[in-house]
């Protein structure tokens, strides 16, 4: 039966043989199945609302994205998915042409931590009533979010690479070229006759050659440090990690007459390499001795959730304006006179290759918040189609 079949029999359906009728709505149910089954090997996300974010339609996908094993008719939207309240705002009752669309992207929660974007279009309803519904189109681009920035992120570091390696050569040659010399001129001083003098002399030439032995170790330690290096996995306890660093650095904070308090009590493992993690918390800890001046305060808080392990640093130090903070995981920008911009790169690139994320708030001369969140090694991986409309939590156990 064609469409201009039914189209007739519904223009006669006041007057249809009941063995017509059930022909039709035989027919129509299996036009529905059919549909729905069609919608639901579409991979993409689609679910129908109306203006009040009641479901209309959800397919499978759907479902399966945003975590709901049965996303009923009439349940609202935003119920079960927090987020989508940003929609509730929209003024989609003016949207009351086909050509009408918004879109936008949303960072939800559950059933996992993604990116989604949302494109919303006005349907127009054939169901005999003025309800207007909308068609959302959900598009999970996490990973082609996180492909770019990747992407982007590596570009940066290679042009600093490259230009930290012809600086580290164009050093180097000078500072070898120095050390030889240096050491030609203590042989040739054993020939002098005035012991005191010549003594002194090599003293004098000693202290350059440990100094230019320094200097070709900083060079050597920068370049290992910005160099992309993939880190040896293992399981850590970051506060063993956390008490070696601050145990490191007591004595910068004694001179610095900086209290560290640490309120971080024992923590669920990580997956990490021990030196770029410590790596991470020496600098850390650095920028913040660095933005304290005339004594003051750093405090740790860790804190655990089913998914990831938390580590706040916090200092009352001078702080970063809130327009020079969205520039500091650019390569070279430093908010010190002598800082060389790369500390908070070399960060940002370490956390990324363990997975973990950084977030920064700061004020001006009241301080600033650095938020680490690692992903745990024991980490719940969410469940979906359960029998409920929500999954249940995981939980595990705190290792010590």
């Amino acid at each position: 039966m064609n469409d201009d079949g039914i189209k007739k029999l519904f223009d006669r359906v006041d007057v249809l043989e009941v063995a017509d009728l059930r022909n039709l709505v035989k027919h129509l149910w299996k036009q529905r199945e059919f549909f729905k089954k069609t919608f639901d090997i579409i991979r993409d996300s689609i679910v129908v609302i109306n203006t009040k974010g009641e479901v209309f339609y959800c397919n499978q996908s759907a479902c399966e994205l945003l975590g709901i094993s049965n996303l009923k008719q009439s349940n609202i939207l935003w119920k079960y998915i927090p987020e989508f309240i940003v929609f509730s705002d929209l003024d989609m009752a003016s949207m009351d042409t086909n050509n009408s669309f918004f879109s936008k992207e949303i960072k939800v929660s559950y059933p996992r931590k993604s990116i989604l974007n949302v494109t919303i279009a006005y349907n127009y309803n054939n169901y005999g009533s003025d309800e207007k519904l909308f068609v959302l189109r959900i598009v999970d681009i996490t990973e082609e979010r996180a492909l770019s920035e990747k992407t982007l992120n590596d570009e940066k570091i290679s042009s600093v690479t490259l230009l930290a390696s012809a600086v580290a050569h164009e050093i180097g040659n000078p500072l070898n070229a120095i050390s030889l010399r240096l050491q030609l001129m203590q042989r040739q001083l054993r020939s002098l006759k005035n012991v005191d003098e010549r003594m002194k002399l090599e003293a004098s030439a000693g202290i350059c050659l440990d100094e230019i032995a320094r200097l070709d170790g900083i060079v050597r330690n920068f370049l290992h440090a910005i160099r992309p290096q993939k880190p040896k996995l293992a399981s850590l306890p970051l506060g063993k990690i956390l008490d070696d660093t601050i145990n490191l650095m007591e004595s910068e904070f004694k001179s610095l007459n900086i209290e560290v308090i640490n309120r971080t009590e024992p923590l669920p493992l990580i997956l990490g390499d021990y030196a770029q993690v410590k790596q991470v918390f020496f600098n850390v800890l650095k920028n913040s001795c660095e933005a304290i001046s005339g004594g003051g305060t750093i405090i740790i808080e860790g804190s655990a959730n089913d998914n990831d392990v938390v580590l706040t640093f916090t200092d009352n130090g001078i702080g970063i304006s809130c327009d020079l903070l969205a520039k500091i995981f650019q390569p070279y920008f430093s908010t010190k006179k002598e800082g060389n911009g790369l500390g908070m790169v070399i960060i940002e690139r370490i956390l990324r290759e363990h997975g973990a994320t950084i977030d920064v708030a700061s004020a001006k001369n009241v301080g600033t918040k650095i938020s680490i969140n690692f992903p745990r090694k024991d980490k719940c991986m969410p469940l979906l189609h359960t029998d409920n409309d929500f999954q249940k939590p995981c939980v595990q156990n705190v290792s010590p």
